[in-house]
């Protein structure tokens, strides 16, 4: 499934994905996993599809981790998120919604293992997600 162009490989994994969310089992998220991990072996550093490589790779493992509680989903989601708010600079776009996820798992992180440090961050975080968004925005 490699020869599959990047944008296909992501509606696939999305596909699995709201198998997934269905009660479909786990397999299906793995195998979404699998597909988002493909999509961004073809996203080197400089590609323009990384940062949503990057960031679809970071919520499935997300969600997988809150089904499954392998601590590594979680924090393989928080370098993922931390790379692609990396390539969402101030004035980007994407930055809320990269700072938003981060602070997400993060938050996520200090539920399960307390650690204090996470929590002030996410909310650092949270706070400059809020700040990007204009008044009266959904």
């Amino acid at each position: 499934m490699t020869y599959l162009p990047v944008k296909r490989l992501h509606s696939r994994a999305d596909f699995l994905f709201a198998k997934f969310e269905e009660g479909g089992g786990t397999t299906y998220i793995d195998e979404a996993i699998d597909l988002d991990r493909q999509a961004l072996e073809l996203c080197p550093p400089g590609h323009r599809r990384r940062p949503v490589s990057l960031t679809q790779l970071a919520i499935h493992l997300g969600h997988r981790y809150e089904q499954l509680e392998a601590i590594r989903d979680l924090e393989e989601a928080i370098v993922l998120d931390r790379e692609a708010l990396d390539l969402c600079p101030q004035g980007h776009p994407d930055r809320s919604q990269s700072l938003n996820n981060l602070a997400a798992h993060l938050s996520t992180r200090y539920n399960q293992l307390g650690a204090m440090q996470d929590l002030d961050e996410a909310i650092v975080l949270g706070r400059e997600a809020l700040n990007l968004c204009p008044q009266g925005h959904p």
